[in-house]
């Protein structure tokens, strides 16, 4: 306190103290000395056993794992067929090598007389010398067997097509006996037996090199040598009998052949490698018997060290007792002679001084604010003591202040607590609840009475049970409720609650120190049904590109399939009966193109042609169709709103979803009940809602029932696209399709009113035939080939052309060119976007005309395939017409 002189320290309670503390110190250090003498003999005997025994015992057993450790290497460099396999071996066999070396080193330096273990180490380090030279034979001769196999083949492909051409050509000449000449059809004749059994025996011969080149054994590799010595020597009597022209090529080629049977040939190499395998075995095999006579030293090598380090090990301990039995014995007197002196010194005095202190403090607590503490002028430890007191009664005075202020802001938590728009809840480590909100009781649905009873866990569960509540882990997998309720006490859990009419409850729980959990219960239900909607949406756009990359490539079948049944189809010279079955056969074709054409309008990318539409003439002309086709059983009715707005509509999409909305209620109804389609307006929209009497669409369906090809009809009697259609039509013409409640099924179908007029009918486009020139550009050669045909029978002249660089070279060549039509997409760095702009770079008002049967926006005009001969007419036709030109020029 101010005015009080300084206190001595040493004169106090803390001086006294020291004083004892160091006398004892005093003494334990002369003990320290005596032990430390004690210490530095076991030191020396530890030493000797750490720096010799020790590590001779570590190197050794080092040794022997790295022997093991190279023995495995051994069998991997053994077993690699690569060189880079081979490489990376090879340098973990160094890299031990290294660390091998390293450790023998070592305990030639802490064991001079242990020569045994460093000999057997070297002979495994030999060992694995052989065995790498023996495999660097055996990969070099594979590289030169390679490099030999290659060079053979070589000479068979160029045999190959020296024959090949020859045979096609003569295969054409003897199959057609009206063309050709009598005596080229002879010479041709004569010539075809040679050229098959020459081509046939180089197949043999090839055929060999193969077999010869994997032979893991002598007696094969010989037997398959001689079968190829047989077929080169018969290839070789052939080659005076082949066409002159051939002959110089087949001998080079023959003499080829006969090489790989000498010296550096394909089976001399083989030969060979298959010796250096072997002699790599026999040295894998030694690197074995190495590795485990090494195994063997360091086994007695360590047993002998560990024998000498157990000796010595039991002459410390009984060094080690004996002095610690003397040293403890000295330590507990000293203690005693501190604890002695503690009392009389400290522990008496500070006893009697503390008495007047207490009284005070017991006065203080009772509420007497102006009670004086005794002894505040001392200066020693009891008089800061009394003073620190002083502190503590001003401090005391303090707390009630912000005890005031704790109870209002409490007050302002409890009311937040009460009114908070969230459930809230604490249960106690007994799982039993200690408090919850009234909003926790809202959505549970639970009284007052019940939640103050202060229930378990395990009744709470049994009432939400009880009301069919089921529980959800995060990841959306069902869970029980017993289980996750002993998992909230110890960690942070998340978990959802789904109640049977819809809500969802998302509870957060965090454990609680002082043991048990609080939970926050939220109402997630809007959030849960957005994300659902999302998710489906997101589905149903995945399965649209799938479906509509399977219908491109049915596009390009079915274009080739429809354009050459056309073709049958016009030509004379077919038979009756077979002419029905092309008639047949191209119904199936357009059948198949309709199913794709709806595939294509699920995956949102068909080209539409929408209309300015009355929905009600529309639906009572679908209604005319559907009276002779629903059954005498089922009953169509109309409920059509007057004066609906015309909608922006592909008309015949729009029929076509009536249709199939129709027919699935009929079937839904088994034949039997009413079916309703009813117009109304809906602002900017219109709808069309399709209704039945069945018995609905369960409610686990829902989210199948637009996806393509999935039907609860039987085998045989749907192909599941009707409502994928329905859908993508929907979509891409701007509106959308919903299911609603009710009794039976009821579709309704969202569509936008026009917003344009009405346009005027188009004029007639001229087909008639010309004699303008045309190039035609597609990479699939059937389908250029089709074009080619379709365009000469239209009266054009026709050039090809399988790609872009070979279409500007004949624009180059031919400049009679009057139209280009190509396919948009071709593989390589020209599409046929890009050949047009470089085609009219170089021939300013070249027509063009495109063709795709994929999903990609090409360029106008384009015509989608497959493309049939009048559409193709009348494109053509209005594509050489000069406003055309200027048009299409402009859109490219």
């Amino acid at each position: 306190m101010t005015g009080l002189p300084k206190r001595n320290r040493w004169r106090g309670i803390q001086g006294r103290l020291l004083l004892i503390v160091a006398v004892s110190s005093l003494a334990m250090g002369v003990l320290g000395i005596a032990a430390l003498g004690a210490l530095d003999r076991i030191g020396a005997a530890a030493e000797d056993v750490t720096e010799h025994d020790l590590p001779a015992v570590t190197s050794a057993l080092r040794l022997a794992r790295i022997g093991e450790r190279l023995q495995s290497r051994g069998a991997s460099l053994m077993a690699a067929r690569t060189g880079d396999a081979m490489a990376d071996a090879q340098a973990d066999i160094d890299a031990d090598l290294a660390a091998f070396a390293a450790q023998a080193a070592l305990l030639r330096k802490v064991q001079p007389d242990a020569r045994a273990i460093p000999a057997q180490a070297q002979a495994l380090a030999d060992g694995l010398a052989d065995l790498r030279r023996a495999l660097d034979r055996r990969r070099a001769l594979g590289v030169d067997q390679n490099a030999a196999r290659r060079a053979v083949f070589a000479e068979i492909d160029r045999l190959r097509q020296l024959i090949g051409p020859s045979i096609l050509a003569i295969e054409t000449v003897t199959s057609n006996t009206a063309v050709a000449a009598d005596e080229i059809w002879r010479t041709a004749v004569r010539s075809q037996a040679p050229l098959l059994a020459a081509e046939r025996l180089t197949n043999l011969a090839a055929s060999a090199i193969l077999r010869g080149a994997s032979a893991d054994a002598g007696a094969e590799l010989a037997q398959t040598r001689a079968g190829y010595a047989r077929s080169t020597a018969q290839l070789a009597a052939l080659v005076p009998r082949l066409p002159e022209g051939l002959r110089a090529g087949a001998r080079a080629a023959t003499h080829a052949f006969d090489a790989q049977l000498g010296p550096g040939g394909v089976f001399d190499l083989r030969a060979r490698e298959l010796a250096a395998l072997f002699a790599a075995q026999t040295a894998l095999e030694g690197v074995g018997d190495r590795a485990a006579a090494l195994k063997l030293a360091v086994d007695a090598g360590a047993i002998e060290a560990s024998q000498r380090m157990a000796d010595v090990t039991q002459g410390l301990r009984r060094t080690i007792v004996t002095r610690s039995a003397r040293f403890a014995m000295v330590g507990i007197a000293v203690v005693l002679v501190a604890a002695l002196a503690s009392y009389a010194l400290v522990i008496r005095p500070l006893g009697r001084n503390l008495a007047g202190v207490t009284g005070a403090m017991t006065r203080l607590a009772r509420g007497e604010r102006d009670t004086e503490v005794p002894g505040a002028e001392r200066r020693d430890e009891i008089g800061d003591l009394a003073r620190a007191f002083t502190v503590f009664k001003d401090n005391s005075v303090l707390m009630e202040h912000l005890d005031r202020q704790l109870a209002e802001r409490s007050g302002l938590l409890l009311t937040t607590f009460e009114t908070m728009k969230d459930g809230f809840s604490v249960f106690d480590q007994d799982r039993r609840l200690v408090t919850c909100n009234p909003r926790y009781a809202a959505l549970y649905g639970m009284d007052d009475g019940f939640l103050q009873s202060h229930p378990s866990l395990d009744e709470i569960n049994r009432h939400l049970q009880a009301q069919g509540v089921r529980a959800f882990l995060p990841g959306g997998e069902e869970t029980d409720l017993e289980q996750i309720s002993h998992r909230r006490l110890a960690l942070s859990f998340r978990h959802e609650l789904r109640f049977p009419g819809g809500a969802v409850l998302e509870l957060r729980s965090n454990p609680i120190p002082q043991g048990g959990f609080a939970t926050i219960h939220m109402d997630v239900s809007e959030q849960r049904a957005t994300e659902s909607q999302l998710a489906q949406a997101q589905k149903m756009e995945s399965v649209g590109l799938l479906t509509g990359g399977i219908a491109h490539d049915f596009n390009n079948i079915l274009a080739v399939i429809l354009g050459n049944l056309n073709i049958l189809a016009r030509d004379d010279g077919v038979p009756e009966p077979l002419r029905g079955r092309v008639r047949r056969a191209r119904g199936a074709a357009e059948r198949a193109a309709t199913l794709v054409s709806r595939l294509l309008t699920f995956s949102r990318r068909q080209r539409l042609a929408p209309e300015n539409v009355d929905a009600n003439a529309l639906a009572l002309g679908v209604g005319e169709l559907l009276e002779t086709s629903l059954g005498a059983g089922v009953r169509l009715r109309m409920d059509l709103a007057p004066g609906l707005p015309r909608l922006r509509v592909d008309p015949g999409q729009l029929e076509a979803a009536l249709m199939n909305l129709a027919v699935n209620a009929r079937d839904a109804m088994d034949g039997q009940g009413e079916i309703t389609i009813a117009t109304r307006p809906a602002g900017d929209m219109a709808e069309i809602t399709v209704s039945d009497t069945g018995p609905g669409i369960p409610p686990e369906l829902l989210e199948q029932v637009f996806e393509p090809f999935f039907t609860t009809k039987p085998v045989g009697k749907g192909s599941g696209l009707g409502l994928s259609m329905v859908y993508g039509f929907a979509r891409q013409s701007g509106g959308s399709v919903r299911i609603e409640d009710g009794p039976g099924a009821r579709i309704v179908l969202c569509l936008p009113v026009a917003r344009v007029p009405d346009a005027a009918p188009a004029p007639p486009v001229r087909t008639a035939p010309g004699d303008a020139c045309i190039l035609a550009v597609d990479d699939d050669a059937d389908l250029l080939e089709l074009s080619a045909r379709q365009l000469r029978s239209l009266g054009y002249a026709v050039v090809t052309a399988p790609d872009g660089p070979s279409a500007l070279a004949l624009l180059e060549d031919i400049p009679e060119i009057d139209l280009l039509y190509t396919d948009v997409s071709m593989p390589g760095d020209m599409d046929g976007g890009e050949l047009a702009t470089r085609a009219r770079a170089r021939r300013p008002g070249l027509a063009v005309l495109y063709t795709s049967g994929g999903l990609v926006e090409g360029p106008s005009p384009l015509l989608r395939k497959p493309v049939s001969e009048d559409i193709l007419a009348a494109a053509v036709s209005l594509a050489l017409t000069p406003q055309s030109r200027d048009t299409s020029a402009s859109n490219t």
